[in-house]
């Protein structure tokens, strides 16, 4: 067992989106229009509370191409009501934003950090290839980056270098390729639950494993398929419950805040598992291969 400092863990509900279905698997689907999950996460632990992303810009509830841009707006309209702006999740636990002390994003997105500025207090953890990517990104890769929402010089900024266990039990985990600097997060042994390993866009959806295929935006294809493979592999290591993060179905049949997260059902788990089938094929079990 590892000695953790995670008490409890929580999925908070951020609305949805409205895409095209080929943003969430490369090529798939193209012209179809789904809905999709934001959906971020609240840790409590022996140290203080954490939030793992903050969802979409709640301005958008109002006015989405007011604060993000027509093209934007239009391209992932958000689908937001007034109870999933973030400081109304976090009443839902009896919290205010003072009592988070410490934010980790999986990267800086519109959907996962537009709800930064609400915790100035906080000591907000990035990787430092995505704080620098997003002073100066590829053109092709701007769309997604909302500046207003990341643009606080004033945060108190950690900036991570690869895999580092921040706290114990919290591990940040390097999974490049949807951006350069895209993080997943592992929660290891968290009582009631088992491991958890919070996928974050490395894998938008089942099917982006049941096909061993990326989403439809990425920096870096291979990278991103790498990293998907390696968080199915860590998953099958440590028999940890993998929660990827724009799944509508898979987001339902989750519990929400106010209710904690519980173990995860064998059904839930296997996905993944039927992940690394896809993969090795014929010799996914090592047994067979020699």
């Amino acid at each position: 067992m590892v000695n953790t400092v995670v008490k409890k863990m929580y999925i908070l509900d951020g609305g949805e989106l409205e895409l095209d279905a080929s943003v969430m698997v490369s090529l798939n689907r193209p012209g179809q229009r789904i809905r999709i999950p934001v959906q971020y996460f609240l840790v409590e632990t022996t140290k203080g509370f954490v939030l793992i992303d903050t969802g979409n810009d709640p301005d958008v509830i109002d006015d989405a191409e007011g604060t993000w841009g027509i093209p934007l707006a239009q391209a992932a309209t958000p689908i937001m009501e007034k109870h999933n702006h973030p400081l109304e999740q976090l009443k839902l636990v009896g919290l205010e934003p003072s009592d988070i002390k410490m934010v980790v994003y999986t990267h800086l997105h519109h959907d996962h950090c537009g709800g930064a500025r609400f915790f100035p207090d906080a000591l907000h953890v990035v990787q430092k290839n995505e704080y620098r990517w997003v002073s100066a990104p590829d053109r092709f890769t701007t769309f997604p980056y909302m500046k207003s929402d990341y643009n606080h010089p004033n945060f108190n900024w950690q900036l991570a270098e690869g895999d580092w266990c921040i706290l114990p039990g919290v591990h940040l985990i390097s999974t490049p390729g949807h951006t350069p600097g895209h993080q997943s997060v592992a929660l290891w042994d968290v009582p009631d639950i088992g491991s958890v390993i919070l996928t974050g866009d490395a894998v938008n959806c089942r099917d982006n494993i049941a096909m061993d295929t990326p989403g439809g935006i990425t920096s870096d294809a291979t990278s991103g398929v790498m990293s998907m493979h390696r968080l199915t592999a860590l998953a099958k290591v440590m028999d940890a419950n993998l929660l990827v993060s724009h799944d509508l179905d898979f987001f339902n049949s989750m519990p929400k805040a106010p209710d904690p997260l519980t173990r995860l059902t064998d059904e839930q788990k296997a996905f993944w598992k039927h992940g690394i089938e896809t993969v090795y094929q014929g010799i996914s079990d090592p047994g067979n291969l020699i």
